[in-house]
């Protein structure tokens, strides 16, 4: 026990360390900017955490990163760099308002179901084509999954403006999901839906799933070295794959939950670049699923709070994607000194392992 919790802290204190520094040098920069840089972080805190009602709407902000932020973490583990997240989530909006709009006659929690199951779907078939080019034809899932996001936008923003659209509307959207399919909000005057809730639980299952299963140390061990993982009797195509197919599912849910829970319709920039930021996270999570709810967290306060910098100092709304980059500088200075440490492979769960496991 006295191990694990150790394993824990060491795995944590960088990233915290390294938003700290992040923290004291926004503070440095709106200051030379000639803005009031302790006025603007309380406006940032009391835009997260003032009252109910704001920490509420945040943690909503928070959910499409949180999905997509597993998402991405669990393709780095396996060596699969899910660069797609972003269209995934986008097929997963495509998929469950195609849901929304069709089976009008389900009753309520059966639609949201058959959303999320959608969603799912049509993320983890939008990741799987990029999966299958690397595993057979060893093309980088860097190029296509990228390649696949420009695909995505396009195709939504045909189907927008054609065979889905909403004529009633002013603006390129389709028509809206059945009301029994909107998800419940949890916090009065606020768009918090059990998205959140469900996101934190995918988040333990796939920790689970990665630490504490045989198909999850076959996905370490890929990541690790997929040659050594070969000769040791695992099937890398076959994992790689398996792998692939889940990241792009979780995004899909993602894109599940935000119809569903808070959009209701489907639009062109439906996402605002959640696949993008989702890199972020789960690097500062360092690839970790239950760290990674705690870092969509940050980068949902992060967005909140721009908005009110913007509105009480002026500040830009660009601001926070400042602060998200100093945070990604210093992780990245963390996460080269971890590389540098002497790594050796992962036990297989249940038996004693030969080599000492590299910390996470």
């Amino acid at each position: 026990m006295k191990e694990k919790l150790t394993g824990l802290l060491q795995s944590i204190w960088k990233p915290l360390v390294a938003v700290f520094f992040a923290v004291i040098c926004s503070w440095l920069l709106l200051t030379a900017f000639g803005y009031p840089a302790n006025e603007a972080f309380v406006s940032l805190w009391d835009a997260t955490f003032g009252n109910l009602r704001v920490f509420g709407n945040t943690l909503n902000k928070a959910c499409p990163l949180l999905f997509t932020g597993i998402a991405v973490a669990i393709g780095n583990r396996g060596s699969v760099f899910n660069i797609g997240a972003e269209g995934q989530f986008i097929m997963g909006c495509t998929a469950a308002t195609w849901v929304g709009i069709t089976f009008t006659y389900m009753p309520g929690i059966l639609l949201m179901i058959l959303m999320v199951l959608a969603g799912a779907l049509a993320g983890a078939a939008w990741a799987f084509i990029p999966g299958l080019l690397k595993t057979k034809f060893s093309i980088s899932e860097i190029i296509t999954t990228i390649m696949f996001n420009y695909i995505a936008l396009q195709l939504v923003g045909y189907l927008v403006r054609n065979p889905m659209r909403d004529l009633s509307q002013a603006e390129p959207q389709s028509y809206t999901i059945a009301e029994q399919g909107f998800m419940p909000y949890l916090i009065a005057k606020t768009k918090l839906h059990p998205g959140f809730l469900f996101g934190c639980i995918a988040a333990v299952v796939i920790f689970i799933l990665l630490f504490k299963t045989y198909f999850g140390y076959e996905v370490r061990a890929v990541g690790y070295n997929s040659t050594a993982a070969k000769y040791g009797g695992i099937n890398v195509s076959r994992t790689m794959i398996s792998t692939m197919l889940i990241s792009g599912a979780l995004a899909g849910m993602g894109g599940a939950f935000e119809v569903a829970g808070s959009a209701h319709y489907l639009y062109e920039k439906i996402s605002n670049g959640y696949g993008y930021t989702a890199i972020a996270v789960a690097i500062l999570a360092n690839n970790n699923p239950i760290g990674v709810i705690l870092s969509s967290l940050l980068f949902g306060f992060l967005a909140s709070g721009s908005t009110a910098m913007q509105r009480n100092i002026g500040v830009s709304s660009s601001f926070a994607d400042i602060v998200q980059g100093i945070i990604i500088i210093f992780v990245a200075v963390a996460a080269v000194s971890r590389v540098k440490k002497k790594r050796t492979a992962p036990a297989r769960p249940g038996k004693k392992p030969v080599l000492k496991e590299a910390k996470q």
